[in-house]
């Protein structure tokens, strides 16, 4: 009979121990989930940038190549030329996937991608207006949104410039040394845009700079049928492209405005020319131009009259946002 007390003790004090290591466990349990709630609360930027990288893990494309750089440094105070930017770049390829940004051979990262304001990412209205106009002189709109991809874990970032990449206008961009770098997916790159490899001249342009042979660009290929592949590109206005394309033969020599908007010819117009006199190797009458700090075409011809050339003529235009020509008085 005690030995039987004896079990039915053993039993007791077992559950008891049981039940009280159950609460023990609960409690620790309890204690375990508020600890990581408070982990979890310090840690919610990090969880929320995840969730947004899962959620937005459809990307605009997957590899990205080297487009171009900037027509011209954001500052003005770049410590590299551009030929050097560009050789820098130019064979690096970036791919994006559903999880990670990888750059070429150099680094890779897990990323979280949001979409933000131009004013929250560049954090005030002014400094937004001028990225925007920055962006528009190479051809690209800022609009009202901008993907951002960043580093999901911050001490795995690549170093800069690789440590956020933006989306703008389906290019990718990076700022590196004053410029911004361009890249393009696959399915954007036209191989035949030759429109965006022309450096922009900046202004005024005047006979001198015309005259120079450094400020035409040699490109193999042709714009509003003028095949010849010197061009000298002036900044865009708004959002037209404007040429002026050098058809130089000997002594014969013509230039050409081109103005382009949507890659369709606006306005095709001979802007400086010269006729050929009576004689062999003689001229009987020019045009020559300019272009004013205030983009203001000035056209003046002459021909020669008595031995010496007077001007009988004068034109001045601008272009107007649509690419025509606007005359000015």
């Amino acid at each position: 009979m005690k030995k039987i007390l004896s079990i039915i003790f053993l039993v007791l004090l077992f559950t008891n121990c049981k039940e009280n290591k159950k609460a023990d466990s609960d409690k620790d349990l309890g204690d375990n989930l508020k600890t990581e709630s408070v982990k979890d609360s310090s840690n919610k930027s990090v969880e929320k940038n995840k969730e947004e990288g899962i959620k937005n893990n459809n990307t605009v494309g997957n590899d990205w190549t080297f487009y171009k750089i900037s027509e011209s440094s954001i500052s003005g105070t770049p410590k590299k030329t551009e030929s050097e930017v560009i050789n820098q770049f130019k064979n690096i390829k970036i791919e994006i996937d559903d999880k990670s940004v990888k750059i070429g051979d150099l680094c890779s990262f897990e990323y979280y991608k949001s979409n933000k304001t131009p004013i929250k990412y560049y954090e005030s209205s002014k400094t937004a207006k001028l990225y925007e106009s920055i962006f528009l002189k190479n051809g690209l709109k800022l609009g009202n949104s901008l993907i951002v991809y960043q580093s999901l874990y911050p001490e795995k970032a690549c170093e800069i410039p690789w440590d956020e990449l933006l989306v703008v206008d389906n290019t990718l961009v990076i700022v590196f040394d004053d410029y911004l770098v361009f890249f393009k997916t696959g399915n954007n790159v036209d191989k035949n845009d030759c429109f965006s490899k022309a450096k922009i001249t900046s202004l005024p342009i005047t006979n001198s700079i015309i005259d120079g042979n450094n400020v035409w660009n040699e490109l193999d290929c042709d714009i509003a049928n003028l095949k010849t592949r010197d061009y000298l590109r002036l900044p865009d206005v708004n959002e037209v492209k404007v040429f002026i394309i050098g058809n130089f033969n000997f002594d014969d020599f013509t230039y050409t405005l081109v103005t382009l908007k949507n890659n369709k010819v606006i306005t095709k117009k001979d802007i400086g020319f010269a006729k050929q006199g009576d004689e062999p190797n003689t001229v009987s009458e020019f045009t020559e131009f300019e272009v004013s700090k205030d983009y203001v075409f000035s056209l003046n011809t002459k021909t020669k009259k008595g031995g010496e050339f007077k001007t009988i003529k004068l034109e001045k235009f601008k272009i107007d946002n649509d690419g025509s020509i606007v005359v000015v008085k």
